[in-house]
């Protein structure tokens, strides 16, 4: 499921958000050629999918997690390196070969492996203007947050955790619809609990205890009041009407999401080797697809005959096989190290 996720962000960004009907700069050299292809403007929805794999995850890590510190370490050693790794990959590509509007000051490199928002950490220190290193991370301070409320509400009650994010899902729907409504301190407190994205969690942490075992209603609710705020978000958010790409997107993400979750059998295409090796790397993949991969395109297509499209989906290949070989060979040893530095350390404060 990572795999689809990472893949379906990637089309997003190289076939709407950079051309002149984008969100973004038109930055790709080949403009709107791409748009055309179904599902293409709502791949952001992928992200989506990404917070509902990691409700599950989590519910699942929390499980298994000695407590608080050793929770909180472990989900630090499996982000930061590789942040640190393709964030300064990042930097250095952007910095070297641009284009301008992707490049970034050395203070916003250094904020953004922080896992914080720069244009908040840049208003605090009084310099405004301060932007991601990479806009696709924004995701990962979302990620942090789901992190710290999931783990104080499972620290607090590890047998009634579930009760505990049901309140906190209904709070947070409570104070979406009216930030939405009114905004002002309401729609920041909104944005700062992640209220948008919060059902995609939640859907995660129902599918994870649904796993485990088909019958707990509270479970089976919580997974249908997410499926209905996703939905209710997606029309109250939507300027010029909910499109039939936003809802075949939903539907896809919850669909997909359910299916291979609640499933005791591995499916063929979902299970493919290439398919997991994918989804293993996509974190990787994830921190330098977008602003690594539009410098090197920007800047190759300068230089080569190559066709844009062409010149693209080479370039996505390299990231996506650089990837795979920081995380096979560079990453997963240095958190197996890390991991068992952290612990062996934690049992000798212990004793």
């Amino acid at each position: 499921m990572r795999t689809i996720a990472i893949l379906w962000v990637s089309l997003f960004h190289y076939a709407v958000f950079w051309t002149p009907s984008g969100k973004g700069l038109p930055l790709l050299p080949y403009g709107d050629a791409l748009a055309w292809i179904p599902m293409a403007d709502v791949g952001y929805f992928g992200v989506y999918l990404f917070f509902v794999v990691s409700g599950f995850v989590i519910f699942l890590s929390l499980e298994r997690s000695k407590g608080p510190m050793d929770f909180a370490l472990m989900r630090g050693i499996r982000l930061w390196p590789t942040l640190l790794i393709c964030g300064s990959l990042t930097f250095g590509l952007t910095s070297l070969l641009g284009p301008a509007p992707l490049e970034r000051s050395v203070a916003e490199y250094l904020i953004s492996l922080t896992f914080l928002p720069p244009a908040h950490v840049g208003k605090i220190i009084g310099q405004d203007g301060f932007e991601w290193l990479d806009g696709a991370y924004w995701s990962l301070w979302t990620e942090v947050r789901f992190y710290t409320v999931a783990a104080v509400l499972f620290f607090l009650g590890r047998n009634r955790f579930l009760a505990l994010w049901f309140g906190f899902a209904l709070v947070c729907s409570a104070i979406f619809l009216v930030g939405t409504v009114w905004g002002g301190a309401f729609d920041a407190l909104s944005r700062l609990l992640f209220a948008e994205h919060q059902p995609y969690f939640s859907a995660g942490i129902a599918l994870a205890v649904l796993r485990r075992n088909p019958h707990p209603r509270l479970a089976r609710v919580l997974l249908a009041v997410a499926i209905l705020q996703a939905f209710t978000y997606a029309v109250l958010n939507s300027a010029s009407g909910i499109t039939p790409s936003h809802i075949l997107g939903l539907i896809f993400v919850f669909a997909l999401a359910s299916h291979a979750m609640l499933a005791h059998r591995s499916f063929p295409f979902l299970s493919s080797r290439l398919m997991v090796l994918g989804g293993y790397a996509s974190y990787a993949y994830y921190l330098l697809h977008q602003n690594a991969g539009m410098a090197l395109l920007g800047f190759l297509s300068a230089k080569t005959a190559v066709s844009g499209v062409i010149l693209m989906l080479l370039i996505q290949a390299g990231l996506l096989v650089l990837a795979i070989t920081l995380t096979l060979w560079i990453e997963a040893p240095l958190r197996r190290n890390l991991r068992q530095l952290a612990r062996t350390r934690v049992r000798a404060t212990a004793a």
